[in-house]
């Protein structure tokens, strides 16, 4: 358990935290975007809703590498 906190500390610097901290932004993710679309309207098209999820997990995978990801790579 020690291995976990200590690969999670920021910054990440190390695959096993950046995989921990992007598993945790997805499921939260998928839980967000299942609220959404149960509140979307039922007469929209299956297309507009993808790009809903589409959108909703591209934000996340942006906000997990502009917070994890990117302040730990040496550029």
């Amino acid at each position: 358990m020690s291995i976990l906190v200590e690969s999670m500390k920021m910054p990440v610097d190390n695959f096993l935290g950046m995989l921990l901290y992007a598993v945790i932004y997805i499921f939260v993710t998928v839980i967000v975007l299942g609220l959404i679309l149960k509140l979307i309207p039922y007469q929209l098209p299956y297309a507009i809703k993808s790009l809903i999820v589409f959108i909703g997990i591209l934000i996340s995978l942006l906000v997990w590498w502009n917070t994890i990801a990117s302040p730990a790579l040496p550029l």
